[in-house]
């Protein structure tokens, strides 16, 4: 991990404006090399920002819930706080994996993905975004809204009640993530105050 984290700080040093902060990309476990360079890509440009990838690293066991066969977000969010560089301002896991989280009465829900609010670190995984046999280009749509979102959590925004905006809660349904447009006008805004 210590080569993992001096390889992302010699991208981010390189690439970085003192303006706009950098993103890592953590995969973990076996994730598709496509699918991690189109994201880093695609979530680059979606929010302005410098996104280093990171060597793949293994999922962590603590965080495998065995009567689900999945993986809980928390605990990854977890794992890559403690083992991510403390110069690395924030940093995305990504996961082929199935992963889970408590939401209300229920302990263990199926999400897309999970960040700490005004933290560094979030998760998402690819494993709930192919659902209606989709084409390549819409699920990589799907997780660079996804990624995006999660990564807007960790800047400090909260869910949003305002229709097609990437930060209405996705309740556990792809059609949110579908179906929306980009940033209301208020996350935005937000958004672009957590940037400077």
């Amino acid at each position: 991990m210590v080569t993992s984290c001096i390889l992302a700080l010699t991208l981010i040093s390189r690439a970085s404006t003192p303006e706009r902060p950098a993103v890592a990309l953590q995969p973990l476990g076996e994730v598709n090399e496509h699918v991690v360079q189109d994201l880093a890509r695609n979530l680059g440009a979606l929010l302005g920002l410098t996104v280093a990838v990171l060597p793949e690293e293994p999922l962590p066991e603590s965080a495998y819930y065995a009567p689900r066969r999945r993986y809980r977000a928390e605990e990854l969010v977890g794992f890559l706080d403690r083992t991510i560089a403390p110069e690395v301002p924030h940093v995305i896991g990504l996961t082929s994996r199935d992963i889970s989280a408590p939401k209300g009465a229920v302990a263990d829900w199926g999400v897309f993905g999970v960040a700490k609010l005004r933290g560094r670190p979030g998760v998402v995984s690819t494993y709930r975004l192919r659902g209606g046999d989709v084409s390549e280009s819409v699920f990589a749509t799907r997780l660079g809204r996804v990624a995006a979102h999660e990564l807007a959590h960790a800047l400090g925004l909260r869910h949003c009640a305002t229709p097609h905006c990437l930060m209405r809660d996705a309740e556990g349904s792809i059609r949110t993530v579908d179906s929306a447009t980009g940033f209301c006008e208020t996350c935005a805004r937000a958004l672009a105050e957590a940037l400077r």
